[in-house]
């Protein structure tokens, strides 16, 4: 959760963000 926040904080972007947390979990899930 801290990562996609940090994300949120240098993209500037709901949309993006939302895509890479979903990455980003899906990865660990796999």
């Amino acid at each position: 959760v801290k990562q996609e926040y940090v994300v949120q904080n240098q993209q500037g972007g709901s949309g993006g963000t939302i895509t890479a947390g979903y990455d980003f979990k899906a990865n660990k899930e796999i």
